[in-house]
């Protein structure tokens, strides 16, 4: 799912898994929620559809098993991917999600699942995926947001934990706006964020690994400052305007 790709090691929230090397996937909603947003989002028969920071290839996996033409999208390697890609099981590429492979309006749809605020630059990345967007063509966002956005301030402040582009909803309605979105959906799911947590706390005693947490900043001050901005969970489904609108 990370698409700063730094070298420094991944969070879990990053990698989605819950330890390294895992073959299962560890998200919030899991592919339930993927499946959901799919049906939402109701794409045709055959749709073309892309995973921007598609992680070990578990989206694309599935797409492809409910007869979607689907690829996958990440600028970091992963080994769970890479083992799935040598038997065929998904079609991925190493690439970044601000230039996006692929012609104006080539796919029917795009998803962005705990990817959207990992981004080094949001705006230019929404608008790759608005450009190879065909008009009508829906973007499906989950991902971590501010339900308290007076506070974001003290989570912006965390220089080196994966929660720190914490989205503000309408800081996102208005970068999907000038990108050439209209926003349909969106639903609150944060009780799977924490399901999520209680999962991790209970298989490594601490969420630090979660989060990226001791790396610069202490645990403490990342905690404190995801609290009081009330971190959540979100899906949200939008529209690609007509081009000549």
């Amino acid at each position: 799912m990370m698409l700063t790709c730094e070298t420094r090691d991944r969070s879990a929230y990053e990698t989605g898994r819950l330890a390294p090397g895992d073959a299962q996937l560890f998200r919030p909603g899991g592919m339930e929620l993927t499946a959901r947003a799919v049906a939402l989002a109701n794409f045709r028969a055959g749709a073309a559809l892309l995973d921007v920071g598609c992680g070990g290839g578990d989206t694309v996996r599935y797409l492809r098993s409910q007869g979607y033409r689907a690829v996958g999208i990440d600028c970091a390697p992963n080994p769970v991917r890479t083992a799935f890609s040598a038997r065929g099981a998904v079609s991925c590429i190493q690439a970044s999600a601000d230039d996006l492979p692929f012609a104006d309006g080539a796919v029917d749809g795009i998803l962005a699942e705990c990817s959207l605020s990992l981004f080094e630059d949001r705006q230019r990345a929404l608008a790759e995926c608005a450009r190879v967007l065909a008009d009508g063509g829906r973007l499906i966002v989950s991902d971590l947001y501010a339900r308290q956005p007076e506070a974001i301030a003290d989570v912006r402040l965390l220089q080196d934990c994966c929660a720190a582009k914490m989205i503000v909803r309408e800081e996102l309605e208005a970068e999907l706006s000038c990108a050439g979105f209209i926003a349909d959906v969106w639903e609150d799911h944060s009780h799977a964020l924490r399901e999520c947590a209680a999962r991790y706390l209970f298989e490594h005693g601490s969420l630090d690994g979660l989060w990226g947490c001791g790396r610069n900043e202490g645990s403490a001050e990342t905690y404190a400052a995801m609290r009081s901005a009330r971190a959540g969970y979100f899906l949200l489904i939008a529209t690609r305007r007509n081009r000549e609108m």
